[in-house]
């Protein structure tokens, strides 16, 4: 049996790995993390409590590791000083982000060698999520430096059961719950996702593949997808066609309508795709259908009653931005 050690491990993404890899008799798991979220999940899996930027982390030194899976590193610090206590591992599984590559490359589709953000010395203890990308470009840095046998997986936006983000489901919870959309651009600048089961079953094969040649993998389910998409998906499925309203760029920006915050999932632009070819071409795992893990998503939310989005604009004001664009010019 091996000793596999989860850093994190009981919040969204760990949350849906742990309902898999609990189904795995040959790894003994264990939990590293503050046991602040969801403190009462998986009582039979060992904890370690304690917080990874901190001494905590000298506790993993106790025992040996056969694998690592690290799920919650934000800090360079963090990861040099994890590597320092755990010693010599089979393998050290990091999860990174697609938001390390530099956004000012209009490219369509980048792939792995695309160019990166660059992470100052200011930015790698800055704790404001404008520096998150870099902070993790530099932990891949540490990686790559490092003598250890590593896989980085860089997903997308990650969605699914759990996701405690509201990023995707707010457009799910607009389709069930309101009569109007307001769509952004129409709903068709596109971008990539990752559903969270994908990423699962990933990061499950790559405790056992074969040491690819490749150690750095963009994990997109779906690589160009629109919120117009994810909005006809979801209609089709839950039966509903509530009315639309396009409204621009030009419109949004006048209005003081932020990206992404106040519209979940809207960008002004079509180059925040990444290609997932590396991935299909070195790892057995299908990815699941797109529609397939929306209605999965829906089954979710409905036993929960489709809760209120905490992100996103209130209705009030999609109902003041519906006047103001139907106003005569």
């Amino acid at each position: 049996m091996k000793n596999l050690l989860i850093i994190g491990g009981t919040n969204f993404i760990g949350r849906n790995l742990l309902n898999e890899l609990s189904k795995e008799v040959e790894y003994k798991i264990t939990l590293f993390n503050r046991g602040i979220t969801n403190p009462d999940a998986f009582p039979e899996i060992t904890r370690i409590i304690g917080d990874r930027n901190t001494d905590d982390v000298a506790k993993l030194s106790q025992q040996k590791w056969d694998l690592v899976i690290d799920l919650s590193c934000y800090f360079p610090n963090s990861l040099e000083q994890v590597i320092q206590q755990i010693g010599e591992v089979k393998r050290y599984i990091f999860v990174s982000t697609c938001s390390v590559y530099d956004s000012e490359n209009l490219t369509i589709l980048k792939n792995e060698n695309a160019t990166l953000l660059t992470c100052s010395q200011e930015q790698k203890t800055d704790t404001t999520p404008s520096s998150y990308g870099q902070r993790k470009v530099a932990c891949e840095e540490i990686l790559k430096a490092s003598n250890l046998n590593y896989l980085i997986f860089r997903p997308a936006l990650v969605y699914g059961e759990y996701d405690h983000t509201d990023r995707l489901y707010y457009w799910i919870n607009q389709v069930q719950k309101s009569e109007k959309l307001l769509l952004p651009n129409g709903g068709k600048s596109v971008f990539s996702v990752t559903y969270v089961k994908d990423l699962v079953r990933i990061l499950i094969e790559s405790l056992t593949i074969e040491m690819p040649k490749e150690q750095i993998f963009n994990i997109t389910t779906t690589p160009e997808i629109s919120i117009l998409k994810i909005v006809n998906t979801t209609c089709k499925l839950l039966q509903k066609q509530p009315q639309r309203l396009e409204v621009s760029p030009a419109f949004l920006s006048k209005n003081k309508v932020n990206q992404w915050i106040d519209m979940p999932l809207w960008l002004d632009g079509n180059h925040f795709t990444w290609s997932n070819e590396r991935l299909l071409n070195t790892f057995k795992t299908s990815l699941i259908d797109f529609e397939a893990s929306i209605e999965a998503t829906i089954s979710f939310y409905k036993k929960q009653n489709y809760p209120k989005p905490i992100y996103g604009m209130s209705n009030a004001r999609k109902e003041e931005l519906f006047q103001i664009a139907k106003k005569p010019t």
